[in-house]
């Protein structure tokens, strides 16, 4: 878990970067629901990334509760 919390914390003080210059008008919490959006999606986390994406957007963090990346399988 605290794999994940250190990933979010990234995306957190993470700069704008090329990929993400169009929302950068957008406030920061914004921006971070979005990128960890991306992620949920792309890497097929447990939960309803869009659910999750929802509830960010209402609470302005993610619900690591709810979406987080799968355990790996070792």
């Amino acid at each position: 878990m605290a794999g994940v919390k250190m990933a979010v914390e990234a995306v957190e003080v993470a700069p704008a970067v090329e990929e993400d210059a169009h929302n950068a008008k957008l406030p920061d919490w914004k921006r971070r629901c979005i990128s960890t959006y991306a992620e949920c999606k792309d890497d097929d986390w447990t939960g309803s990334c869009y659910a999750c994406f929802r509830y960010c957007e209402g609470q302005q963090e993610w619900p690591l509760n709810k979406c987080r990346p799968r355990k790996s399988t070792r």
